[in-house]
């Protein structure tokens, strides 16, 4: 069912994409939405501000043509989550080793 509604809205949004022009002027303040170039500017901003976050090309086959090759997505990684880190610490040393079929699994 998944593989269906993946599909179908896959399709969907080839045919939005295919009939919807690039936007070509900001309306950001009106309606949320930015023009391509602002999109890169932005992401550079954010690039340059955050360490986290970094420019991706990806495959090329599935390149936006309005933005630059090397800018088609952001990514961010090894992000510090200190809601995380603090709940797994109350659980160190307090991990119950399984023994028989279930040897190798923890319970926590």
């Amino acid at each position: 069912m998944d593989l269906l509604k993946h599909k179908v809205h896959t399709a969907y949004k080839g045919v939005a994409e295919s009939l919807m022009s690039t936007r070509t002027t900001s309306a950001f303040i009106e309606k949320g939405v930015v023009t391509p170039d602002e999109f890169v500017i932005a992401g550079d901003f954010l690039v340059a501000q955050c360490p986290t976050w970094s420019w991706q090309g990806g495959d090329p086959k599935h390149a936006k043509p309005y933005l630059p090759a090397d800018k088609q997505f952001l990514v961010t990684r090894n992000v510090p989550c200190l809601k995380r880190a603090a709940a797994m610490e109350e659980y160190a040393g307090k991990e119950n080793h399984l023994d028989g079929e279930d040897e190798g699994w923890v319970e926590t």
